[in-house]
């Protein structure tokens, strides 16, 4: 199967809101004095050093301001008019899809007097009547997450719950499907399989069944939105579910981490039906590791420009062993050669010739005919007690070499042979199905101008799972040894370019492919 979608988006803004707004936010509000009266002309000033962000407005004549196509993260806002102290406040988190609201009241003084906000006050949405809530980077490395799958964190969300729940409810030894899981949330009870995952501003659904095409890692994420209402015309192909992601990108320092998660049978506690039957903890290891890095790109003598590229990178793996056990019947070699005795059990009646009619016994389907209750069958001389089809039992039970088929018998070169006696559960075998993930993720940002900037990233998935067979066999046609390639790819880009307070253009691109 394989999978592609191409979004090509541009747009000119004319104001707050476009369809870029989705994974950038907005901030805007009014100036006012301390009589209430707007203060037109100050200038406001929204930073953020470590991405290289910088843009300033002018207020209009009725004070107010506005910033578009802000990229989610931490800004400090700086007002200054003349006659007045100047206003900073720091700490302002902007969240992905985010339209907040921020009125400043100045105070008269001096310019050269400063009246600084520390704390972060309540950014009210006033920008649309979108229900939603957001799922912070740390949340998303402190909180438990099986798979470290981040979109399990949906279920954080009041409105939201999983019908499937197979992630949390198969055991130690199964694969985990928690990136098609995710396909079952359930927003405030409506269908399943339409919600939209959007990262980095594009869509990343698969179109056939509306799961993720590629689901971000745990430390390559930097935050995502949950919206559970009717929304703007931005979300508008979905039926009422967006899940909005957005990933981490460089700044003008270096930072990154290394993990390893272990999970194994000996952390774990054996099953309650386990323990009562005396079976022991299967064993089962699983390890997710890998690491994050970001900071400037520097080309030593080439390319220095601390605070206009930057570059972030993440890999992360998954290896699992899980061995299977199987117990299970196949024809024991009586069977293989038409010997079907062992089969014959009491007597169940008699057919309208009288015969008895054994338990397990098989008939020739050639000899069907039908008898008159009164006459004579001719092929066995008996005379009917009733009027019937019938047909002639097979003499001992074994079907004749001539009589079996010829694909049949080419088929059981594919059974193995019995591991025990009998003619049920005669048969027990062990094997695995290793999995394997990797994940790679490079994303590049640029700062061009304070009025411009883009981003391109590449995303890849590759998935290998080696299959177990039907049989655990040597002989199986599907195992073991046969692998199951599942790879994905996620590219996406954006420019956007500011033209005036007021007039924004944004170029967003995206690509997905899923190939398994």
């Amino acid at each position: 199967m394989a999978i592609s979608s191409f979004l090509f988006l541009c747009q000119w803004v004319p104001n707050l809101h476009g369809q870029a707004q989705a994974f950038n936010a907005s901030l805007s509000g009014a100036v006012f004095d301390n009589t209430g009266a707007a203060v037109p002309g100050a200038t406001v000033t929204l930073s953020n050093p470590e991405k290289g962000f910088s843009r300033t407005f002018a207020t209009s004549s009725e004070g107010r301001y506005s910033f578009t196509l802000v990229p989610a993260g931490t800004y400090t806002l700086k007002v200054e008019n003349a006659g007045f102290r100047v206003y900073t406040q720091a700490g302002i988190v902007l969240a992905v899809g985010q339209s907040a609201n921020q009125d400043v009241t100045l105070e008269v003084g001096a310019v050269t007097e400063e009246v600084t906000v520390t704390a972060s006050a309540p950014i009210l949405n006033t920008g649309d009547a979108n229900v939603s809530s957001d799922v912070t980077q740390r949340q998303a490395v402190e909180l438990p997450l099986n798979l470290r799958n981040v979109f399990g964190l949906v279920l954080l969300n009041s409105s939201v719950n999983n019908s499937q729940q197979n992630q949390a409810l198969n055991p130690p030894g199964s694969q985990g499907t928690a990136d098609q899981d995710i396909a079952f949330f359930n927003f405030g009870g409506g269908r399943f399989g339409t919600t939209a995952f959007l990262l980095d501003g594009h869509w990343d659904g698969a179109g056939d069944w509306d799961g993720t095409i590629y689901v971000p890692s745990v430390d390559e994420l930097q935050e995502f939105k949950i919206q559970t209402n009717a929304f703007t015309a931005q979300y508008g192909w979905s039926m009422g579910n967006v899940v909005n992601a957005i990933t981490k990108s460089g700044t003008n320092s270096f930072h990154g981490n290394v993990f390893e998660f272990l999970r194994n049978n000996n952390l774990d506690a054996n099953y309650f039906f386990n323990n009562r039957a005396g079976i022991p903890n299967p064993q089962f290891k699983r390890n997710q590791f890998g690491f994050t890095a970001g900071g400037p790109l520097s080309i030593p003598k080439l390319y220095r420009q601390r605070d206009k590229t930057f570059i972030f990178g993440a890999y992360e793996g998954l290896r699992q062993q899980t061995p299977l056990t199987l117990v299970t019947t196949v024809p024991t070699s009586d069977f293989r050669a038409g010997n079907f005795s062992a089969l014959l059990g009491t007597p169940t009646g008699t057919d309208a010739l009288g015969r008895t009619v054994l338990a397990g016994q098989i008939y020739n389907p050639f000899t069907t005919r039908k008898v008159t209750a009164g006459q004579v069958d001719p092929t066995t001389g008996l005379t009917a007690t009733q009027s019937a089809f019938i047909r002639d039992p097979f003499a001992g039970n074994i079907i004749p070499d001539g009589l079996r088929d010829t694909v049949a018998k080419n088929l059981l070169q594919y059974w193995p042979n019995p591991t025990g006696g009998g003619l049920v559960n005669n048969y027990t075998a062990s094997g695995g199905a290793p999995v394997g993930v990797d994940k790679y993720t490079v994303r590049v940002d640029h700062v061009i101008s304070d009025r411009s900037r883009m981003f391109a990233r590449w995303s890849q998935e590759r998935q290998f799972k080696q299959l177990a067979g039907e049989l655990f066999g040597s002989n199986d046609v599907g195992g073991p040894g046969t692998v199951a390639p599942d790879n994905r790819w996620d590219i996406a880009g954006n420019y956007s370019l500011t033209l005036s307070p007021t007039f924004v253009v944004s170029v967003n691109l995206g690509y997905n492919r899923w190939v398994e």
